[in-house]
């Protein structure tokens, strides 16, 4: 399955931003004293995530910078699964899962008992969330 993501905060930046009706929107930039991200990190626009009743988090695998409010499709390829339920979909290109930092993004996610997820626990997950318009 593949699904398009829009990047709201790119690999190693303190800049971000949510995506909001339509338009990416400054947020709070993020405390020095904290990790960067390890990862370009943003939303699909579209599924909904009960968890925090927000667009459907997703991860680009590829570790190339990618500028905010960049637009990428790619394949679901896993899922960093949390014990919050906001879990991220993690994007790409067939090969890029193996480029993904997973000890830095599950560092990122300490104390969230974060774990990666195969495709098919992704594509399960997706398919039970509300979209717009209606049920997955």
């Amino acid at each position: 399955m593949k699904l398009r993501m829009v990047v709201e905060w790119t690999i190693g930046t303190r800049e971000r931003y949510d995506w909001k009706e339509g338009a990416l929107v400054p947020r709070q930039p993020w405390p020095e004293a904290w990790e960067l991200p390890p990862v370009n990190y943003g939303c699909i626009p579209g599924y909904f995530n009960p968890a925090d009743r927000a667009e459907l988090d997703a991860i680009w695998c590829d570790p190339a910078p990618v500028a905010m409010g960049e637009w990428l499709e790619g394949e679901v390829l896993g899922m960093v699964w949390v014990g919050d339920c906001d879990h991220k979909i993690l994007l790409g290109r067939p090969g890029d899962l193996e480029k993904l930092d997973r000890v830095g993004l599950e560092a990122w996610f300490v104390g969230r008992e974060a774990r990666i997820a195969p495709a098919e626990e992704a594509l399960e997950f997706i398919a039970g969330l509300w979209r717009d318009g209606g049920r997955g």
